[in-house]
């Protein structure tokens, strides 16, 4: 199976660190498990036999399989979940959309379908967001300095044109990320998949009921 963009991110970020031959192993090795079995289903001995080391390698160096999903967790926060904002709203500026309700329909979209490509991901850090509050407060500020600054000049330009409420841009976020994950997670910890163009049309157009002036 070939590599998910936030799997090849997340290899690459692990590569850039200053990590022992026998840690980056075993944090590649739990990546790949983690994402096909889940951190649930994982064992240090599955670890272990598929990075090439012992059992006692691995909790040498990460103590618990909790150590090892930090230490997986933190280079997504400081340099994948960047990466991967700058491609997003790089995707969103390269087209011209003169009619907010086309944007959004495109946004919402985009989202879905980077949610789903990317699952396996995604279910880890999701399995980080229902247990650990300091993560989230992490995540949420970290997607707030990201995005607010290059959407809010798109927020701008439909809100001179009287296509958007004049809410702060923070806000008018908080919505529609919202609104996205609340179609996302359920199908995320199902494990189901969802037919991206019908929710895409279905979240935009509750959306805009609540965000047209």
């Amino acid at each position: 199976m070939a590599n998910s963009y936030i799997q090849s991110l997340i290899t690459e970020s692990l590569s850039e660190l200053n990590l022992t031959a026998k840690q980056k192993a075993v944090l590649t090795a739990s990546l790949k498990l983690f994402s096909e079995k889940g951190f649930e289903r994982t064992s240090t001995h599955d670890i272990a036999q598929s990075a090439g080391v012992s059992e006692g390698t691995v909790y040498k160096q990460f103590k618990t399989k909790e150590g090892i999903l930090a230490a997986i967790i933190e280079p997504f926060i400081q340099k994948v979940l960047p990466k991967a904002v700058a491609k997003f709203t790089a995707e969103m500026t390269k087209t011209s959309f003169p009619d907010f309700n086309d944007f959004l329909l495109a946004l919402i979209r985009n989202r879905m379908t980077f949610a789903f490509d990317n699952m396996p991901q995604l279910r880890i850090i999701l399995h980080e967001v229902t247990t650990n509050e300091a993560i989230v407060s992490r995540l949420e500020n970290h997607f707030q300095k990201l995005l607010v600054g290059p959407m809010a000049s798109i927020f701008k330009k439909y809100q001179e044109t009287g296509q958007l409420v004049k809410w702060p841009t923070n806000r008018i976020l908080r919505y529609i990320v919202t609104t996205i994950m609340g179609y996302v997670l359920p199908a995320a910890l199902a494990r189901q998949t969802i037919n991206i163009e019908q929710v895409s049309r279905e979240a935009a157009e509750f959306l805009l009921k609540g965000l047209k002036p």
